[in-house]
């Protein structure tokens, strides 16, 4: 089922704002110029490429969800991190839409859920999503403040709402690549049973700094350290192999390499099965999974692309 966007123009945006525009009309990604023409509460500044991201969590979200609800006890459970406030709109053209985490509180699937937890580090994007899940009286939603650099009050939070046996669905959506990788170890330790979907801005912070950081990290000592903090290791920067990358100017294999460290990492947690969509070329997602069945329904989910291109299998 394709996510109902509940799309509206919205007539007080200014439109094309470029990166120096924004600096000056959003605060952490919310428009300080309008709010929702829906419900009046803030709205958060996004990329036409947005709608792409929603389309393969959502969709998903509607298997994983269906496909579970007789099983777990009903121990199943939604929680996303880097939430937002429930209403994007794209600066491109002025057009509001539902965000990530309304598209799941609209979802028919929801009332299979015991619990959908969501978390910003942003008190009025936590204070304008609870708003909405009061005003949709969802009594299994909330949104909590959670910094991501704060790995254990995110997991003493989640142990606080739901038991930790059952299984769960962790979407993260950082807008660069500074997510620590001790959330993931802490969340895995935590919740032994998650499918991870994680937002790697591969194409955006990761391609303009990685290069500096590889090949001086001691004038970009910021950027290293911030990598090597995602990945969980520095070995990938010690290496002579993507050392010549990064002279090169060869940009798609180092990400690649990045991805796939990134995956190593993943693996050592006992993650065995991964799946990527390319989000244009801003970010990618990463899918992962320790069981087969969230592989076999991550496939299922993503037969037909964003576009209504069916997928082909040779």
């Amino acid at each position: 089922m394709k996510a109902d966007l509940k799309e509206v123009t919205n007539s007080n945006c200014h439109k094309q704002c470029n990166k120096d525009k924004r600096r000056k009309t959003t605060t952490d990604d919310l428009c300080n110029q309008t709010v929702s023409e829906i419900d009046g509460l803030p709205v958060r500044c996004v990329g036409e490429w947005a709608m792409e991201k929603i389309y393969h969590l959502i969709q998903y979200f509607g298997i994983f969800s269906t496909g579970m609800k007789y099983k777990w006890d009903g121990k199943i459970n939604y929680i996303e991190i880097c939430s937002g406030p429930g209403r994007c709109i794209n600066r491109s053209l002025g057009i509001e839409f539902n965000g990530t985490s309304l598209c799941v509180l609209e979802h028919p699937a929801l009332k299979y859920l015991n619990k959908a937890l969501f978390f910003d580090y942003n008190s009025k994007v936590v204070e304008s999503l609870n708003t909405r899940i009061e005003v949709k009286k969802i009594p299994n939603a909330k949104a909590i403040i959670g910094d991501y650099f704060n790995a254990k009050a995110i997991c003493n939070n989640i142990k606080n709402e739901i038991t930790t046996n059952g299984l769960n669905l962790i979407f993260i959506d950082p807008t660069d690549c500074s997510l620590p990788f001790d959330l993931i170890k802490e969340l895995k330790a935590k919740l032994s049973n998650a499918d991870l979907i994680i937002n790697i801005a591969i194409g955006t912070d990761y391609t303009r700094n990685i290069k500096k950081a590889i090949l001086d990290p001691d004038s970009n000592a910021g950027s290293y350290e911030k990598y090597s903090r995602f990945i969980d290791n520095d070995v990938f920067f010690n290496s002579d192999v993507i050392r010549e990358l990064a002279r090169s100017n060869a940009d798609k294999e180092l990400r690649l390499a990045f991805r796939a460290e990134y995956v190593n990492s993943l693996k050592k947690l006992g993650y065995k099965y991964f799946d990527f969509k390319h989000i244009r070329n801003y970010y990618d997602l990463i899918f992962a999974t320790s069981h087969p069945k969230g592989i076999e329904f991550w496939e299922k989910a993503n037969k037909i692309q964003h576009d209504g291109q069916r997928t082909l299998n040779f």
